[in-house]
C-alpha cells in the first residue's frame, strides 16, 4: 500500500488531478494530520498544497468541509499548544490556516452555503485568539522547514476581511490585533511585514473604517511604552517603521489620504 507521501507526490506530478475512485474524504483526514508533521516536505510542499487544491476543486462536500473547519479552529489544530515556544505544535497551528481560508472561499462561492454567520464569526474569534496568544515566532526551523506563524496568521486575516458577515466592529478588532502583534519584542521578518500590510489593505478596502478612525489607529502605535532595554526597544521600532513603510506603499494608489498617515508615521519613527 502506498504511503500518504507517495500518494501526494503522484498527485502533484499529475498536476493535482485526483485519481478516479479515490476516497477524497479519507485523503483529507490523512492530510489534516500531516499538517502537524515536523516533516517539512510532507507538510508544506505536499499536504498543504494538495489539501488546498482538493478544497478548491470542490471534490469535498460542503458537509465534509464544515466538519474540517470545526476541527481546524479547535485545540486540535489552530489553538493546539498555543502560547508554547519552540515546539512542534507550531506547525499544526500555522499550517491549518490555509485550509481554513480555502474552506471559507469554498463557502462563499457555493450555490448553497454550508456555514452559518455564527460559524464564520467563530473562525474570527479563534483567529484573534491565535494571533494574540501566539508566542512561537520562528520563521524557518532547521531540519523541519517553515513555521512562520505570523505570516500564516496575516494571510488568514486577509481572507477573513473578505467575509461580508463582518462589519465595522469586527474589522476594527482585526486592525487592533495586527497592531498588537507588531508592537512586541521580536523581529518581524520582512516578508511577514508585507503580509500583515496586505491584510490591513484588505480591511481598509471594505471602506467601513473612517479616515479619522484609521488615523487614530495609526497614532495608537505610538502609545507603546518603551521597555528600557535598547535592543528590545529598537526591535519594536523596527517592526513599526517597516510596517508603516510597507503599508504606505500599498495605500498610495487608492487611499492616498490614508497613506499620508502611515507615511508620516514611518518618518516620525526613524527620526
Amino acid at each position: 500500500m502506498k504511503t500518504l507521501k507517495q500518494q501526494l507526490i503522484e498527485i502533484t506530478k499529475n498536476n493535482y488531478v485526483f485519481p478516479e475512485g479515490m476516497d477524497v474524504n479519507a485523503l483529507a483526514d490523512e492530510m489534516k494530520d500531516a499538517l502537524t508533521s515536523p516533516d517539512g516536505h510532507l507538510r508544506d510542499r505536499l499536504a498543504l498544497e494538495v489539501f488546498c487544491k482538493l478544497i478548491a476543486s470542490k471534490r469535498l462536500s460542503g458537509e465534509k468541509c464544515h466538519s474540517l473547519l470545526h476541527e481546524f479552529i479547535s485545540d486540535k489544530y489552530l489553538l493546539r499548544g498555543l502560547g508554547e515556544e519552540c515546539d512542534d505544535s507550531v506547525f499544526g497551528r500555522a499550517f491549518c490556516t490555509y485550509p481554513i481560508s480555502s474552506i471559507l472561499g469554498y463557502n462563499r462561492e457555493a450555490d448553497s452555503t454550508f456555514l452559518t454567520d455564527d460559524e464564520i464569526k467563530n473562525v474570527l474569534n479563534a483567529a484573534l485568539k491565535y494571533l494574540q496568544e501566539e508566542k512561537d515566532f520562528r520563521y524557518f526551523v532547521e531540519a523541519k522547514g517553515w513555521a512562520d506563524s505570523i505570516g500564516h496568521a496575516a494571510d488568514l486575516f486577509g481572507a477573513l476581511a473578505s467575509e461580508q458577515v463582518f462589519g465595522h466592529d469586527e474589522l476594527l478588532l482585526m486592525l487592533n490585533a495586527i497592531r498588537d502583534k507588531i508592537c512586541i519584542d521580536y523581529v518581524c521578518h520582512g516578508a511577514n511585514v508585507f503580509r500583515l500590510a496586505d491584510s490591513v489593505q484588505s480591511i481598509v478596502s471594505r471602506e467601513l473604517i473612517s479616515e479619522q478612525e484609521f488615523l487614530s489607529w495609526v497614532r495608537s502605535f505610538f502609545d507603546y511604552k518603551k521597555i528600557g532595554d535598547d535592543i528590545k526597544d529598537a526591535r519594536i521600532t523596527y517592526n513599526r517603521s517597516e510596517f508603516f513603510w510597507s503599508l504606505s506603499n500599498r495605500l498610495k494608489e487608492k487611499y492616498p489620504s490614508f497613506r499620508a498617515y502611515t507615511f508620516n508615521a514611518f518618518f516620525e519613527l526613524i527620526e
